[in-house]
């Protein structure tokens, strides 16, 4: 199980639903300035390429980019609870708006219902962190 968010470029009245089925064509010069970047933010990263898909993922949050046959979409694990899971949904967010810049998409996260440019609040972000901890036993701040 695993945080997701989605990226898409909506026309005027089209559904998230809609936009996400779109075709799209792989970018892989917005992919090298997105793995640069977020190499500034997470630091090391792994990087998985067999095209006409990229991955990149980071060890310690277990975030992960991924650009698969033109679309783009992140996510991380339900590994944190309390101020860890605040922790690696703010470093979520923050890559998220790097993959918006670099790819000139939008972000979703579809456990808040939102594009990310119109979450104020991570709240509800981490209290799905907290209610997935909760059901599977991660009762305890991640150490």
């Amino acid at each position: 199980m695993s945080y997701d968010l989605y990226f898409a470029r909506r026309a005027p009245g089209q559904s998230w639903e809609e936009a996400l089925e779109e075709p799209r064509s792989p970018d892989l010069a917005a992919w090298e300035r997105i793995v640069g970047r977020a190499r500034e933010i997470l630091g090391e990263v792994r990087i998985v390429e067999y095209p006409p898909n990229w991955e990149m993922d980071h060890e310690g949050t277990g975030i992960s980019v991924n650009h698969w046959e033109g679309g783009w979409e992140m996510s991380a694990p339900y590994w944190t609870r309390g101020e860890d899971a605040r922790r690696t949904v703010d470093v979520l967010y923050e890559v998220a708006r790097v993959v918006e810049r670099e790819s000139g998409l939008e972000c979703y996260d579809p456990q808040v219902g939102l594009p990310l440019a119109d979450i104020t609040d991570t709240a509800r972000a981490v209290e799905a962190f907290d209610t997935v901890a909760d059901r599977f036993g991660r009762r305890t701040e991640a150490t």
